[in-house]
């Protein structure tokens, strides 16, 4: 899982507080009322890719995240493999302001740019002109993957917002894709934590079947619950309604204000700050 912020506003100018706020504070909404581990909570991306430079990086490595994935790499013969802040950016900063200093272990899961069936660039791959019918999109994504499996074996993102999938059309061509490729031996298709653990501890093919992140025990996790309750709860002048399988809080869910009476992030802002 990833956090995407409580507020999904425009990032560039937040303090790291707010920073702090919006990733840190989501991963503990998403634990408190939505039944995942904090602890599952590992990386980010900022809304509409707008970064938060050196600020939001600090954030990162003070909140113990340990990936970034919002920034487009327009270089991509060869694409790029996943980078750690260690020392300074390689590739054009494409929306600044992009880091200027050193975040040791903190990585960058890099949205390296398609080329869509018209010679258009994009960073997701529903900002593309996605084909009309279902073997145009197919053709699209494989495109693009073999530039990747042809040449360097970079990890390939897949990086969409769900509105593109109700199109009929766009989902049956994906999962033409995802067939097509789930029937090469040399190919996983895995989370970006599974990745990155791999580009850490790169193992050979041989050995694969008992690499740890790789398995797909969740024993641990919670059953699925098919019965939310729903809560009505004031915000910003107007009643919010959310489904939750966790009991209702007493306030909406937002910045600074979870409704998490153990929040570390709501507690130690209001200390810091007092």
């Amino acid at each position: 899982m990833a956090s995407h912020t409580v507020s999904h506003s425009f990032g560039e100018q937040f303090s790291q507080k707010k920073w702090t706020r919006e990733i840190a504070g989501q991963r503990e909404i998403l634990a408190a009322y939505g039944g995942v581990k904090l602890s599952d909570v590992r990386g980010m991306r900022a809304p509409f890719l707008s970064v938060g430079g050196n600020k939001m990086y600090k954030m990162l490595y003070d909140s113990n995240f340990t990936y970034d994935s919002s920034l487009p790499v327009y270089e991509n013969r060869p694409p790029s493999w996943p980078y750690t802040f260690d020392y300074k950016i390689f590739h054009d900063c494409m929306i600044p302001p992009c880091p200027t200093r050193s975040y040791p272990g903190v990585w960058q899961v890099p949205m390296v740019m398609w080329q869509d069936l018209n010679g258009g660039r994009c960073s997701m791959g529903d900002a593309c002109s996605n084909p009309s019918e279902s073997d145009g999109v197919q053709k699209m994504i494989m495109k693009n993957f073999e530039r990747h499996y042809t040449t360097n074996r970079a990890p390939f993102g897949l990086f969409y917002h769900a509105a593109w999938f109700t199109q009929p059309h766009h989902k049956e061509g994906f999962i033409k894709f995802l067939d097509a490729i789930n029937q090469m031996p040399d190919v996983w298709i895995v989370t970006n934590w599974q990745m990155l653990q791999w580009v850490r501890d790169p193992t050979p093919i041989s050995r694969i079947n008992s690499f740890q992140p790789f398995q797909c025990d969740y024993s641990d996790r919670p059953k699925r619950c098919n019965n939310p309750k729903v809560c009505n709860l004031w915000h910003k002048s107007g009643v919010r309604y959310m489904k939750t399988c966790q009991p209702c809080p007493d306030i909406y869910p937002w910045t600074g204000k979870s409704g998490i009476r153990s929040s570390r992030i709501d507690n130690e802002i209001e200390d810091s700050t007092a």
